[in-house]
């Protein structure tokens, strides 16, 4: 036989309604609590940002790091931060844009600091290794309105990243001029520039001109007098270590009546003297 369904008593019908306004109390209770804590949480949060506790009143507040050729005051006069400013109004990645955006600094982070309220920025700086003088052989037509890179004098860094000469001073930086100099770079030649620059400031002897004005022959001003290595290529690096091994040059050839070293081929380096036609062939 099938099996018979009795209808709910009235007291499990009771107990079944009492179920259900509890749990709308609750939910209804749920919901306030929620809407309370958000109120409370946004009122908070507004407490805070206008608090006198947080905030920003002045460049000492501002914690610099990570800068060897500018002053810690000079970083913090490039945060465009207007004091008395809440601490949890900055914002942090459009001040690092905007640090960006100054040749001299290759990056920037800026980051709150709540105990004590202040920012930290850190900044890495582009350090110049070289002045560039251009080619005054092709002068410029016209006087431009916007520094050229490679076609007026500058400084680069280890990456070729051309700069204006006052690009430093402009910031506020004092800066000491590299020793070594670069004649004739031209745009484009950045990649090349880094293994040269790597491997001339490794070498034992003391290089302080490079003379980059024709592709068919590089010329090194170095200690032992001028150098000629024909056009830049793979060859480069062997080229500097025969330099080295004349080192003991003095000993052979007066230096002052050396007019270059010849090392279009570094396994037969040659002297051109400054007398006639004598050539010296090591």
């Amino acid at each position: 036989m099938p099996p018979k369904f009795r209808s709910p008593s009235s007291q499990a019908l009771s107990k079944r309604r009492q179920y259900l306004r509890a749990k709308r109390k609750y939910q209804f209770y749920k919901t306030a609590w929620r809407a309370i804590a958000m109120v409370v949480f946004v009122a908070g949060t507004v407490w805070i940002a206008m608090s006198p506790v947080w905030l920003i009143k002045g460049g000492e507040q501002l914690e610099v790091s990570g800068n060897q050729i500018f002053s810690d005051d000079n970083i913090q006069a490039l945060v465009p931060v207007p004091y008395p400013q809440s601490l949890l109004k900055v914002q942090p990645d459009e001040l690092s844009r905007h640090l960006e955006n100054y040749g001299p600094i290759e990056s920037a982070v800026v980051s709150r600091r709540l105990v004590p309220p202040r920012l930290h920025v850190r900044v890495d700086e582009r350090i110049p290794v070289a002045v560039v003088i251009p080619d005054t052989t092709h002068p410029l037509k016209a006087i431009p309105t916007e520094p050229i890179p490679f076609k007026e004098p500058g400084l680069i860094d280890a990456q070729g990243v051309w700069l204006p000469r006052n690009s430093y001073r402009e910031l506020g930086a004092s800066l000491s001029l590299p020793p070594l100099t670069v004649r004739g770079m031209q745009p484009g030649s950045e990649e090349a520039w880094q293994t040269i620059y790597q491997q001339v400031s490794q070498s034992p002897v003391k290089i302080t001109a490079i003379d980059w004005t024709r592709a068919t022959n590089l010329v090194l001003q170095s200690e032992l007098g001028s150098v000629h290595l024909g056009p830049y290529g793979r060859g480069f690096e062997a080229q500097l270590t025969a330099l080295d091994q004349l080192r003991s040059l003095d000993d052979k050839v007066n230096p002052e009546k050396v007019a270059f070293i010849d090392l279009q081929d570094p396994d037969n380096p040659v002297i051109e003297i400054l007398q006639a036609t004598t050539t010296g062939d090591l």
